[in-house]
């Protein structure tokens, strides 16, 4: 059996405005950054299928909602059985989300909501989705709320008094279960038309109290596993008994995917939930660093290999950071971390041949440079310029440094060979908001910035390197730490 991964996940993801049966891998949308207040929560009501995009890669959060959307959504969220139903009877997507919501009696026709099967067009108010809602709730003692906030006083919302008994009995259920905690007017907003950013959140903080009452049930779920970067399914369907709430990481570290790493980045759902049954779990796949080492432990299950062969496998080589494997490269000893004097130094040096872009006349013109590097990992460097100069970005280069003795008592790695300076002008070096040395740095407007996510700081650590932008300061504020934005660095100082 294949080692399993350094694991991660990349989870379920959205619907998009007709219903879907299963949820989509999820999506980044451009009107939805992390900065968002409910990025979280919409993006996890996208992955579970709940919520869907509006097209052209957008989510509209601020956008208004219909009655027929806000039905739909919550019957998909609590009686999604009903919901599938009434879509397979020939109904329209918002339309069996009226018929499922009146069968799961989360709409009752006494209680004079102004929404019928042909009115599903008109926008709902966020006091009649408290409502329908309300009715989704588990009793409130039924599990354990671990918030330790004291609920919102309902009688305290500034439009309370607006309000009817039949509005204010479902508002205060909400906000007893933490659902609800009022807008910054100190308001409740009843008379507002609820909108998408406000109905995904009800709807999900909702479910975790459904979710919570009913942790450890079991049910029948179908877990998929895609490759990240293709979407192709690399197992079939798997169709197994878990519990709610179990974690997915635990599912996808259970799974034989080969040589694929669990990713979590852009993770939106990380549990089971009652709201959806089929998961799509979305694994990377491992470079060859990483599959060397996953093949180093099968090789110590089988007693081919111990672990104190581990630290000096060649995997190591493309690590970013300091460790044994690296110092045996450079300085014959696993142990040893500089060389004794410049004559030992100088003796490892060898000089490179690189091929880099200019600007000419705003013009990117092709050209090399000569670089004095560590003959040891000389070739590594010319195979990083390359790429980086084959990258679609064409990253401009004027100047580049390499091997500089520095003293003796120099602890940094140029005394090595072992760090690259790059554009030393348009990427400075400052410490606590003080230049000491370039001029400036201005990712974005100038082309000669390095920015985090180039494609020169992405291939540089693909090979094992630090970028000194991000790899000792604990902000990224210039104000803050020590940044060194022209510099790369092999042992990672």
């Amino acid at each position: 059996m294949h080692m399993k991964q350094r694991i991660g996940a990349l989870l379920t993801a959205g619907l998009v405005a007709l219903p879907l049966a299963v949820p989509a891998r999820a999506a980044a949308y451009t009107d939805l950054p992390e900065s968002h207040w409910a990025y979280e929560t919409m993006s996890r009501a996208a992955g579970l299928g709940i919520l869907q995009g509006t097209g052209g890669g957008a989510m509209n959060p601020s956008g208004a909602l219909s009655w027929g959307q806000f039905l739909a959504m919550t019957a998909r969220t609590f009686a999604p059985g009903a919901y599938d139903a009434a879509v397979a009877d020939g109904e329209a997507w918002d339309q069996a989300g009226y018929t499922a919501a009146v069968e799961a009696r989360l709409l009752r026709e006494r209680d004079g909501l102004p929404v019928s099967y042909d009115s599903l067009g008109q926008p709902v108010t966020r006091q009649d989705a408290a409502v329908v809602l309300a009715r989704a709730l588990p009793e409130a003692d039924s599990y354990y709320d671990w918030s330790w906030e004291e609920p919102v006083d309902p009688a305290a919302l500034t439009d309370w008094g607006q309000m009817d008994e039949l509005h204010q009995e479902a508002v205060a259920a909400l906000a007893e279960q933490h659902i609800i905690t009022g807008k910054a007017d100190g308001s409740f907003g009843c008379a507002d038309t609820l909108q998408r950013a406000d109905g995904a959140t009800l709807i999900v903080r909702a479910l975790e109290k459904v979710d919570a009452s009913r942790s450890g049930e079991e049910k029948t779920v179908t877990i998929r596993a895609v490759d990240s970067t293709t979407g192709q399914a690399i197992l079939p369907d798997q169709t197994m008994e878990l519990t709610v709430n179990a974690a997915l990481s635990v599912v996808a570290n259970e799974l034989d995917v080969g040589y694929y790493s669990y990713d979590y980045t852009g993770q939106s759902v990380d549990a089971v939930s009652t709201a959806c049954d089929t998961y799509t779990l979305a694994f990377t796949p491992m470079t060859d660093s990483e599959i060397q080492e996953a093949q180093f432990w099968e090789q110590v299950e089988q007693g081919t290999a111990t672990w104190d062969d581990y630290y000096l496998q060649d995997f190591w080589l493309t690590y970013q950071g300091e460790n044994p494997r690296k110092c045996l490269l450079l300085f014959g000893d696993q142990n040893k971390r500089r060389f004794a004097n410049e004559a030992e130094a100088q003796a490892a040096m060898t000089t490179v041949i690189i091929p880099v872009w200019k600007l000419v006349n705003g013009q990117k013109a092709a050209s090399t440079m000569s670089l004095s590097v560590h003959s040891a990992i000389a070739q590594d460097v010319v195979e990083i310029f390359t790429e980086i100069y084959n990258d679609p970005e064409q990253f401009p280069i004027h100047d580049v440094g390499g091997y500089s003795w520095r003293g003796d008592t120099a602890t940094g790695e140029h005394n090595c060979g072992t760090a690259i300076d790059i554009n030393a002008n348009e990427n400075y070096q400052i410490r606590d908001g003080q230049i000491e040395a370039g001029s400036c740095w201005e990712p974005g407007t100038n082309p000669y910035s390095i920015a985090p996510g180039s494609s020169v700081v992405r291939i540089f650590a693909e090979h094992g390197w630090s970028w000194g932008g991000d790899a000792w300061a604990y902000s990224s504020d210039d104000s803050e730490g020590y940044h060194d934005y022209m510099h790369f660095s092999y042992l990672g100082e």
